[in-house]
C-alpha cells in the first residue's frame, strides 16, 4: 500500500526480513537498538509464529522466508548460493540433501526477486489474499533426506546433468505459480 515504487521495495524487503526474523525465531530488538521487548514477552526466550508451516513442514517457511529476505537484500544469485550450500552441508552433516528444502529456498528468491522487480504490483497482490498454493507447488515428491554418498550416487552431484535436471523441474512447477512467475 505504498505510495511509490520505491517505498514500496524498501517496506516489502522490511517485511521479509522480519517475517525472515520471525519464522528463525529470533528477535529483532537487537538490530534496532536493543529496544525493550513488549510487556510479557522475555527478550531470552523469542517467541516463533504459532505452528508456522508451509505445506505441513516447519522447515519450509524458513527456508522460503530466508531466501526472500536475502534475495531482497542481496539478489538471487546470493539467496541461491546460500540455499544450495546449505542442502550440500546438511548432506555432510545434517539432515541430508532436499530438494524439497531447495524448492522453498527457490519459491523464497522468487518471492524476495518480485518484491524488488515490482514492488506495488507484489503489495496489490499480497493485498488480494495468499494461500499456500501461492507460495510453494507440490513438492513432497521431490528426493529427501540424501547423505553425501547418496546423493552423489542418485543425482552425481551438484552440477550433474541429474542434479540440473531435477532443479529444472521445481523451476517448472515454479513457473506455474503466478505469483512466483514474476520472480523469474
Amino acid at each position: 500500500r505504498s505510495q511509490d515504487a520505491a517505498s514500496a521495495a524498501q517496506e516489502n524487503r522490511a517485511a521479509l526480513v522480519a517475517l525472515a526474523f520471525l519464522a528463525a525465531g529470533q528477535p529483532l530488538a537487537p538490530m534496532l537498538g536493543g529496544a525493550a521487548p513488549p510487556p510479557g514477552r522475555d527478550a531470552a526466550h523469542p517467541q516463533r509464529a504459532p505452528d508456522m508451516r508451509l505445506r505441513g513442514r516447519p522447515d519450509w517457511p524458513l527456508h522460503l522466508l530466508i531466501s526472500a529476505a536475502l534475495a531482497a537484500e542481496g539478489g538471487g544469485p546470493l539467496a541461491d548460493a546460500i540455499g544450495l550450500y546449505k542442502e550440500v552441508a546438511d548432506s555432510r552433516q545434517g539432515t541430508g540433501f532436499s530438494f524439497g528444502d531447495l524448492a522453498a529456498d527457490r519459491a523464497g528468491t522468487r518471492l524476495g526477486l518480485a518484491a524488488r522487480r515490482d514492488p506495488l504490483a507484489l503489495q496489490a497482490r499480497l493485498a488480494r489474499g495468499v494461500a499456500e498454493d501461492d507460495l510453494l507447488p507440490e513438492v513432497h515428491d521431490l528426493p529427501e533426506d540424501m547423505q553425501e554418498p547418496e546423493f552423489r550416487r542418485r543425482f552425481g552431484g551438484v552440477g550433474a546433468p541429474a542434479h540440473l535436471a531435477l532443479l529444472h523441474e521445481i523451476e517448472t512447477r515454479l513457473d506455474r505459480l503466478p505469483l512466483l512467475a514474476a520472480g523469474r
